[in-house]
């Protein structure tokens, strides 16, 4: 009997493991699956109504770029611009989309050019962002995330 208490005695410590908290084998998942995902990527691009949101990633950035200038067209085409020289030359606009929706500009690239011959250039393109139709945010694990976008426009002007 002796034995058998002495036996029962040791099965209990050494079972006393299987009722450790698995809390650090969470935690150690956690930090796994931080890792694993690339932070510097979207699963989502933002996306304007116009867009679909079931399609692939690559249908949705074009479909974003498109809409975007195609609205700044738009915008341009409503006002009365003089250009004195021919323009044939590209507009890099960095924008930021909020996890919110919200657009706002970061960066105007343009050449030396196109700055003397439309010089209220900068504005049109603010007056373009802040009218442009509503942007859902890009997102990442279905969570909205702020996302830097860079969009070329391209002046052809005659």
């Amino acid at each position: 009997m002796q034995k058998f208490g002495a036996f029962l005695f040791c099965l209990l410590f050494i079972s006393c493991e299987f009722f450790t908290s698995p809390k650090e084998a969470k935690e150690q998942i956690l930090k796994r699956e931080r890792q694993s995902i690339n932070w510097n990527d979207v699963d989502q691009y933002p996306l304007f109504e116009t867009c679909d949101e079931t399609a692939e990633r690559e249908v949705q950035y074009q479909c974003f770029q498109e809409t975007f200038t195609a609205h700044f067209y738009k915008t341009l085409a409503q006002e009365q611009l003089v250009v004195h020289k021919t323009l044939n030359d590209t507009i890099k606009v960095q924008l930021l989309i909020g996890k919110e929706g919200h657009v706002s500009i970061l960066q105007i690239k343009k050449n030396k050019k196109v700055a003397k011959e439309i010089p209220q250039i900068d504005t049109l393109i603010a007056h373009s962002v802040k009218t442009m139709p509503k942007v859902y945010p890009a997102l990442k694990r279905n969570i909205p995330v702020n996302m830097k976008i860079q969009l070329p426009i391209i002046l052809t002007v005659e």
